[in-house]
């Protein structure tokens, strides 16, 4: 499976950094799997409120 490991902050829900796809010999005929790793509590915008 081809894999995207994708960093989001939890409170909020914005997306901090989205990675290149770890590719499969089969990419390109099945979806991505995302792979959420959280960071932080919030982002700056919704840190400041």
């Amino acid at each position: 499976m081809c894999f995207r490991v994708v960093e989001m902050f939890p409170v909020c829900g914005c997306v901090y950094h989205i990675h290149a796809v770890d590719q499969c010999p089969s990419y390109g005929r099945h979806p991505v799997v995302d792979k959420v790793i959280w960071v932080g509590a919030s982002c700056q915008y919704h840190g400041s409120r």
